[in-house]
């Protein structure tokens, strides 16, 4: 696994660099998948974690 995670105190490794920079987005805090039904003020920082939310509206 080549690429590490640098932030201090968190030992995450990855063999691919883009499921470094999907990580990163836990330290970032960064969410910029949002949810678009009306009222509905959810964000994430996964797409397929938004397409998981979306499905619940679908109900």
């Amino acid at each position: 696994k080549n690429h590490a995670c640098s932030v201090t105190g968190c030992n995450m490794r990855f063999k691919r660099l883009e499921h470094l920079k999907r990580h990163l987005r836990v330290h970032t805090m960064e969410r910029p998948y949002a949810c678009t039904y009306t009222g509905c003020r959810k964000t994430f920082s996964r797409r397929d974690n938004l397409g998981q939310h979306l499905r619940t509206h679908q109900r």
